[in-house]
């Protein structure tokens, strides 16, 4: 592991969960969706065009993204953390489609000048990622879903993937499906027990997660 990112894993693991922590590290924003709802999410600024978009688990919000947007921020790259519809002061459109919430904010960020779109999605947030991707064009360059709650597979060959599950979780045998049914370039990575989707930043692989999404999604370049 490279002593850089042990040294951001470090100091990840003392940052404390509180929102006053947070405070000087975000702004709050809104945005439409095009069936008629209202998007509130935390934009965790940096110095280059490249960006990751994230969307929570049924349990969680966009304040349980947090800590890696602030990992990403460090490393120069703007984070978009978003409250799906229903959720904190989101307000859902027409429909129940999450899929727009995740169009939405591909749009939003756009529009702030970022070219470099990437997204992560963890179980209901995956399957709303799964299903913005089915709509064309979406230009995202990297995807990464944790253990996806549903949706359809990748068929685009310019965005890189990366599927995350557990071996012994109940939606294993989903995830592969969808995994085998997209389209090259992909990787898959699987961890031991159960733990599904964000509740794998709360097992002994936190670290080794952490390290594999950043990694991932902005590898450092060699010295």
């Amino acid at each position: 592991m490279n002593f850089s990112r042990i040294a951001l894993l470090v100091t990840i693991c003392m940052l404390s969960g509180s929102l006053q922590a947070h405070a000087e590290s975000f702004e709050l924003v809104n945005f439409d969706t095009e069936d008629g709802g209202r998007i509130e999410a935390s934009l965790f600024r940096s110095g280059n065009d490249k960006v990751v978009i994230f969307a929570h688990g049924a349990i969680f919000d966009k304040e349980s993204w947090y800590f890696l947007a602030e990992a990403f921020q460090r490393q120069g790259v703007s984070a978009l953390s978003i409250d799906f519809r229903g959720y904190g002061n989101s307000v859902a459109g027409s429909s129940a489609k999450k899929k727009y919430d995740i169009l939405a904010a591909i749009t939003y960020v756009k529009e702030q000048g970022y070219s470099d779109i990437n997204v992560l999605g963890a179980s209901m947030g995956g399957a709303a990622v799964l299903a913005a991707l089915s709509e064309s064009p979406v230009a995202v360059q990297k995807a990464v879903l944790l253990a996806p709650a549903g949706g359809p597979a990748i068929s685009s060959e310019t965005t890189g993937k990366l599927f995350v599950v557990s071996e012994k979780e109940g939606l294993f045998d989903r995830v592969m499906a969808t995994y085998s049914a997209s389209a090259e370039p992909k990787q898959i990575r699987v961890f031991p027990g159960n733990a599904h989707a964000q509740h794998l930043f709360k097992t002994d692989d936190r670290d080794e997660l952490i390290e594999q999404i950043l990694n991932f999604i902005a590898p450092l370049q060699p010295e």
